[in-house]
Parts: C-alpha cells; structure tokens; sequence
C-alpha cells in the first residue's frame, strides 16, 4: 500500500513537471519579455516597398544580426496601399512592431502613441542630423520620427521619346501643352497627376502657390486659400484634360495597371513625363532602362506670370519608435545602424533617397553611390525651394488624399463640374484646417 502510494505521487509530479516544461516550450516571445528560447532578444520592424527595397533592408538587417548576435530581427513589410491602415490598427492596438517606418504625412497623428526620440539621442545617433531636417517632424517639443531623407518630386522625362518627335526638355507649363502637337494621337505628354486608388494632392500645392504666392496654411494653421483658389486649381487641371496634355482619371482606371507599379504606358514611352520624388526616381530609371529608354530630369515647370516657384519638400519617410514598445533602447540601435552605419548605407544605397544623416551621406558620397539623377534633382530642388512652403508636406493627410480622389474621380467622369468640385474641395481643406488647431 505505501509502495502504491509513492509511485502514485512520483507519477503525478512527473506529471506536473511535464506541464510546466510544455508551458515553456509554447510561450512566444511576447509572453517572455520579448525573447526568443535561447535567451535572443527580439525585434520587429516595418516597412512598405517594392522588391529592391525590401531586398536592400533585409540584408542590412542580417548584417545587424551578425553584429548584436544577442537580438534577432522579424521584417514585416508590403506595399504602401493599406499600410496606414494597418499601422493605425496597431498603434491603437499596443500591437505595431518595434521600429516602424511612416509616411512624414502621418506623424502628427500618432503623437500621442510614439516615443519623444530625443530621450534616445545617443542610441540613435541623433547627432548625425541637423536641427533643419529635425524640425518640421517635432510637435510640442517631442521628436516623432526620424527622417530617412528629405525630396523633392520633380517632372521626369523620357528622353529618348522627346529626342524622336524633336522636342525639348519642358521647362514650364506652356511646353508640356506645346508638346501635344508633335506627338502622336496615343501618347501624352504628361501622365496623370492621381493613380487608381490613390490621388495625393501634392501636386495640386505647388499649382497652387504658383497661382497664389502663397503657402497652404499661416503659421496658426489657419488655410491661406479661398474657394475661388480651388476653383481656379482644378480649372487649371481641367485644361490639361481637356487639351489631351495627360490622361484623364478615368483612362487611368482603364489603362490596366497595378496599382503601386510604375504604369504600363510610362514603360511604353506612351506617357512621356511624370512627376516623381526622390527617392523613387532610380527604380523608374532603371526599370525604363530595361525597356530602352532614357530618363532624364526636367526640373521644377515654370508658369507664366506665376508668383511662387511652387518647389517645396518634406521628409521622405520616417522611422519612429512606438510608445508602448518594451525595446525602446535596442529599436534606436537598430535604427541608428540602418541610417548611420556604413554597412548599412553600402547595400541600401538610394532606396530611401539621399540620406538626412550626414554619416550616411557621406557613406554614399564616398563611394560614388548617389547617381547624376539623384544630383541633379538635389541640386535643382534646393536651387528653386521656396522656404515659404514648408509646412506644405502636414496637408497631404491620406483624408485630402481621399477626398481628392473622390472629387478628380467625379470630375473626369462628367458627374460635377469644376464649381461643384471646388466647393467639395474646399469644405475638406476647411474641415482639416480644424484638425490643426486641436
């Protein structure tokens, strides 16, 4: 009987023993302080791209494992459509990763679920960027992002087309119309200024300051334009739709193109110029290079009796830092060796632009990395910037977005007419000029 008690005790305790370790076996790294099972810190980061980028982060993360053995790194990344999205979902959630890259655009609305950065400043190389560059993503004394580079988005051309028909590098508005006459019938001289899916204002700011001199908003916040103001911008749009100079959105939506994809007719040599920033200039170089064409910079179009150059920029995109992350320390490391490590600028080259960090700038300079395309653009940008517009970059919020969308989508297809959609416009711009102000 005392024999067949014991064995009875030794088997459950084995028993509980064998729970316990089976509990440890299935625990995952956020029931374990973030660590994986041997003791490895882990690290999530994300990202939007297309394949070249993600290739290009993906190694310099490798090489960041190599060099901090003790912390492994998880990639999360996709396309920019639905990214926001997401992003918003798990912030609100105390979900998002470790690292997260965001569009400048987004920052402000995440003030209050992302780390003030300047209380990691030597983890993150702070030092590295200027006051200049820092600025415009501060709000009430808190850093929330880090930029990965400051662009400009210029008008780009296909070279070897213009060069067949006899035509010049457009330098203003007037010869874009006067291209339309020395292409043929299926060809434009200007793709579009919206895709599908997605239609960012932010061309419609410089036609803006151009007409106006002015910037979107005072230092208060407070809008600088009037209904007439957008009445007389989409007019202008409406010219370039109406005198064939692009295509209208509703051609767009049937051209067959992927959405976050270089369009098909651009890769044709069909629509023969297109604004673009920086930092993507280089892949559609390069994709239009496999294709036999030439791109080439045409700068920043003039327009006749205009009153501002209309040249603004903003940071790229941004790397922030989530406040409910429990690896504040060892996120800033791993963004202090994607932006300032030598290893790190050597494969990723120009996928985020020129770098803001001046050690990564320098990484590029160096070593003949930064292309005559990108240089030029540089070059040209600060030339021509109009300090005025700074703050132009907080109006291009994914709302506008959509609700410039919404009215280029009813203006093409003939369901308002550009009175209508001024109005629409304009009650957007009012309404969000609200949101600056809380």
């Amino acid at each position: 009987m005392k024999h067949t008690k014991k064995l009875t005790i030794i088997v459950a305790g084995l028993i509980v023993v064998s729970l316990l370790s089976g509990c440890g076996k299935t625990s995952d790294s956020a029931s374990n302080g973030g660590k994986e099972s041997g003791g490895k810190e882990e690290l999530r980061i994300s990202w939007w791209g297309g394949d070249s980028r993600n290739k290009a982060v993906q190694e310099a993360i490798s090489k960041f494992e190599e060099e901090n053995p003790n912390i492994k790194v998880k990639a999360e990344f996709a396309g920019y459509a639905g990214y926001q999205e997401k992003m918003t979902t798990q912030l609100s959630g105390g979900t998002a990763p470790d690292v997260i890259r965001l569009d400048s655009m987004w920052v402000d609305q995440y003030e209050n679920q992302l780390s003030d950065l300047k209380e990691l400043g030597e983890k993150l190389g702070l030092s590295n960027f200027s006051q200049n560059v820092l600025a415009p993503l501060e709000k009430d004394g808190k850093l929330l992002g880090l930029p990965l580079s400051t662009v400009y988005r210029p008008l780009l051309y296909n070279k070897t087309v213009t060069d067949k028909y006899g035509i010049e590098a457009p330098q203003s508005w007037d010869d874009l119309f006067a291209m339309r006459d020395k292409l043929p019938e299926d060809h434009y001289p200007m793709a579009n200024l919206v895709g599908s899916k997605y239609a960012s204002p932010i061309v419609f700011f410089s036609i803006f300051a151009q007409q106006t001199g002015l910037p979107l908003s005072d230092d208060n916040g407070n809008l600088n334009y009037k209904e007439s103001d957008f009445e007389n911008m989409l007019s202008f749009y409406r010219e370039l739709i109406e005198k064939r100079i692009m295509p209208s959105k509703k051609e767009v939506d049937n051209s067959g193109s992927i959405e976050g994809a270089t369009a098909t007719e651009i890769m044709e040599g069909k629509w023969v110029s297109l604004f673009e920033f920086t930092s993507n200039t280089n892949t559609i170089q390069n994709q239009l290079k496999e294709q036999g064409f030439d791109l080439e910079v045409a700068g920043f179009l003039s327009m006749k009796d205009e009153k501002s150059t209309g040249v603004w920029t903003k940071p790229a995109m941004v790397y922030s830092i989530p406040e409910k992350t429990k690896h504040k320390e060892s996120a800033a490391k791993l963004i202090n060796f994607l932006m300032n490590s030598e290893e790190a600028n050597k494969i990723q080259m120009l996928e985020n632009g020129v770098p803001d960090s001046k050690a990564g700038k320098e990484v590029l300079e160096k070593n003949n990395l930064i292309t005559p395309l990108t240089a030029e653009i540089t070059k040209l940008g600060d030339e021509k910037n109009d300090s005025k517009l700074s703050t132009m970059f907080k109006w291009d919020t994914a709302k506008l977005n959509d609700v410039s969308l919404d009215v280029i989508t009813k203006l093409d297809y003939g369901e308002v007419d550009t009175k209508e959609a001024a109005k629409e416009l304009y009650a957007a711009y009012k309404e969000q000029e609200q949101s600056f102000k809380k």
